[in-house]
């Protein structure tokens, strides 16, 4: 049975996995004349469920994280404070795209440009702003926390997994030709 932190890390890489199928099937729909509503919404509610689950679950990693540090370890202070700033700017950036999912939800095709604009920015955020500061906190969770608060914070229940396995299903399922999350490696270049 997987620990809590090696479910968080398949749970992560399978969020990638989708947010890489998401932004290569963009480019696939912009360029064909394929019907991409179906994808678009498995993605994109995918995405939602997936960013907000990680918001809130950095949020409870920061709250449990924070009271355990010294006071005198100012840097590590501000490292927490840099990443509940990181995490609000997360939840603002995501309200803006569950705007425009719901709008493609709602409204249909006539939504799409509107949708594929805020997906841009979305996913730019997400890999130029959010992705590349990740936050340095591992030398303070390795020593810190332990199994038990790896299961509050992941909070993987039966339930969850159940969803996610569906949710991710129909990503597959719609995902263009050769662009379906698990054929898609996430792991850095030179690995």
């Amino acid at each position: 049975m997987p620990t809590s932190l090696e479910n968080l890390r398949s749970e992560r890489r399978r969020k990638l996995q989708v947010r890489e199928s998401f932004s290569r099937g963009l480019a696939f729909f912009r360029a064909s004349g394929a019907d991409p509503l179906p994808f678009y919404l498995a993605c994109g509610e995918y995405l939602a469920a997936g960013q907000r689950r990680l918001i809130d679950q950095d949020g409870r990693l920061v709250d449990l994280l924070a009271p355990r540090v010294p006071a005198a370890q100012a840097q590590d202070h501000d490292a927490i404070r840099m990443l509940r700033e990181r995490l609000a700017l997360a939840a603002r950036s995501l309200a803006d795209f569950e705007a425009a999912l719901g709008s493609l939800r709602r409204r249909g095709a006539v939504a799409r440009k509107e949708f594929e604009e805020a997906s841009e920015r979305f996913l730019d955020l997400l890999v130029n702003v959010l992705g590349a500061r990740s936050h340095s906190l591992r030398h303070l969770t390795t020593t810190l926390l332990d199994e038990g608060d790896w299961r509050q914070i992941v909070d993987c229940t039966p339930e969850f997994e159940a969803a996610e396995s569906a949710a991710y299903a129909a990503v597959s399922r719609l995902a263009p030709p050769g662009l379906a999350p698990d054929g898609i490696d996430t792991q850095p270049a030179g690995r």
